[in-house]
């Protein structure tokens, strides 16, 4: 079916990226990868997940494109307050627009037998 999906585990990887100070650039940028093919991607702008793969687009019904936007935007908004925290620690403004900080989770999900 596609050649980057394994019969038997796939890594799911989901990378944060949040910046400050950068006009006109999302705040956050949330992209999901499995085995290194994006999936899935939303930002602060959006604040919306946006299918990569046309699969993925046919496949989940927007239930659950509304289940993993709301995941998505709470994760978002914890890695933006982390950001915040770096930035008050080390005495930054929000004018620095080098203050970039990037976290990532990634997990290996088996896949189930048939059943």
């Amino acid at each position: 079916c596609f050649s980057w999906v394994s019969p038997d585990t796939n890594t799911h990887t989901v990378i944060y990226t949040i910046v400050s100070g950068i006009e006109d650039f999302p705040d956050v940028t949330t992209v999901a990868i499995i085995n290194g093919v994006q999936i899935g991607y939303s930002d602060s702008n959006i604040r919306r997940c946006i299918p990569r793969q046309q699969f993925m687009a046919d496949y989940f019904n927007v239930t659950h494109w509304d289940y993993i936007t709301d995941l998505v935007n709470i994760h978002s908004n914890m890695a933006k307050e982390k950001l915040d925290t770096i930035m008050k620690i080390t005495n930054q403004t929000s004018d620095s627009p080098s203050v970039i900080y990037t976290t990532a989770h990634t997990s290996d999900v088996p896949v189930p037998e048939p059943s």
